[in-house]
């Protein structure tokens, strides 16, 4: 095998390397750090792995926004050079899988997949080595690969829920192929043993919960009940954004031509990729979907579509080539303004809103809790979306946090306790709107405190203090 693909991943490996301390850590991702904090046997709204892998690369680095995306660096790259050996194995030359995984790396989505670690990014880990144990055990039926496949499979369950959508398909998968001495097989009881046992923290701390991670993803996933064309043309113009236009068509040409093909490991790549995005297309018409909740799908068409359309030759390999240039110095461009920040916004308009600046809300927060003469005083928050940055930030500070939104119970386990009877200061964001009216013995507002970035503000912080917090008004 020649070295050429160590050396472009390794490239995109350098350049994430690079620019991941440059920026703080978003929404979720600052979650999942905290998930490494409060080390357990799952959480309200993923499995443990996320929060272990981020518990582990502390452990050995220490904390910090670099130790929190490493793991998401090296498991890019794993993934790219899955990528690669899979479509290897479908018969693409070493150039045209080459042109795949480059394409790979150039949608934006796959940008920020490797470097914020997510519960998605495990699946996209682990779909290589399910699919590959499955061509094996069509192969050779050995007791090994039984047992292989569990421990793939519970592992995928360890990273996210959304990991069942794997199971029909690879059954649908078995029996198209006329595969009835696997279903049949009591081998197969191997695979489910090893993946009850690989699941099993998940199920024992979801008893222990009253099975609220169940409820919660459910609510999260379909949202309502009312059927609508709005959020399913939302959820497809954030993906066509998410992960470049022009890739997404090279993507749905991938479908079109692994509809056709007879390979195994394409039709299982198929079944398990169209699975997982028509589940997600269904439940657009009920809720938004998330751009990153597909991500399979176009991990494994995206590269199949450029493999594809280099083996017509001619203008397509010129046009795809250039599609591919073009999305990695567009993806690269990115990264670049990740890494400096030089581009100047209108006040309130910064694409860095999300990632910039919550260290100094959180220090100066800490500096105005430490007038308060109370014994018994907290930092809060009153939307559940800025209470992971609160919780991770205010850690070296050691003071107390509360979220004051119940849209996720995880923060009421961490938190031990309840804010009534304390002293607060409220971070009020520019872009939160004004919460419920808190019942407090007096309020007013402390400081106002701008965020800056190249002469354009970012956010505006209120810091208001709340006298004696006796809970929120309910009406």
């Amino acid at each position: 095998m020649k070295p050429t693909i160590f050396y472009l991943i390794g490239v995109f490996t350098l350049i994430r390397l690079l620019v991941a301390p440059s920026f703080g850590l978003g929404v979720d991702e600052a979650h999942y750090v905290l998930y490494g904090h409060y080390l357990d046997l799952s959480y309200v709204d993923h499995p443990p792995l996320v929060g272990w892998t981020q518990a582990f690369f502390a452990w050995v680095l220490g904390e910090g926004v670099f130790a929190a995306r490493l793991s998401a660096i090296l498991l890019m790259a794993f993934i790219s050079w899955e990528s690669y050996r899979f479509l290897r194995t479908i018969e693409a030359s070493e150039t045209e899988a080459l042109w795949g995984v480059s394409a790979l790396n150039g949608a934006f989505i796959f940008g920020a997949f490797g470097l914020m670690l997510l519960p998605d990014t495990f699946l996209l880990a682990l779909i290589f080595p399910i699919m590959n144990t499955l061509i094996q055990l069509q192969r050779h039926a050995r007791t090994r690969d039984f047992i292989l496949l569990g421990v793939w499979l519970g592992l995928a369950g360890l990273g996210k829920y959304s990991a069942v959508l794997f199971l029909p398909p690879i059954m649908g998968y078995l029996l198209i192929q006329g595969e009835w001495r696997f279903v049949l097989n009591p081998r197969l009881l191997w695979t489910i043993f090893v993946g009850l046992v690989s699941v099993s923290p998940v199920i024992v701390w979801n008893v222990h919960h009253e099975w609220v991670s169940f409820a919660y993803q459910s609510a999260h996933v379909t949202g309502g009940t009312t059927l609508s064309f709005s959020p399913f043309i939302r959820s497809l113009g954030v993906q066509w954004g998410a992960y470049n236009p022009f890739l997404v068509i090279i993507a749905l040409y991938g479908v079109v031509v692994a509809w056709r093909s007879s390979d195994a490991r394409i039709q299982l790549a198929l079944w398990i990729g169209l699975a997982v995005e028509l589940f997600f297309i269904g439940t657009s018409f009920l809720k938004p979907v998330l751009p990153h909740w597909p991500a399979l799908f176009y991990l494994l068409f995206i590269p199949f579509g450029v493999v594809f359309l280099l083996q017509k030759k001619g203008n397509y390999q010129k046009l795809t080539q250039g599609v591919v240039i073009f999305s990695l110095l567009l993806s690269g461009a990115i990264h670049l303004e990740l890494w400096g920040k030089w581009g100047k916004f209108p006040d309130y308009s910064s694409p860095f809103r999300d990632i910039y600046g919550y260290e100094s809300q959180v220090a100066e927060g800490v500096k105005l809790l430490t007038t308060l003469e109370s014994s018994k005083k907290a930092l809060v928050v009153t939307n559940w979306s800025y209470g992971s940055r609160l919780a991770y930030y205010a850690l070296p500070y050691h003071v107390k946090t509360f979220v004051l939104d119940d849209y996720n119970r995880q923060f009421a386990l961490w938190e031990k306790g309840s804010p009534i009877g304390y002293d607060l200061i409220i971070l009020k964001s520019h872009f939160v709107d004004s919460p419920k009216p808190l019942r407090c013995e007096e309020t007013h507002l402390l400081k106002t405190h701008d965020i800056w970035l190249n002469g354009g503000k970012v956010d505006t912080i209120e810091y208001i203090e709340c006298k004696n917090y006796t809970g929120m008004n309910p009406f």
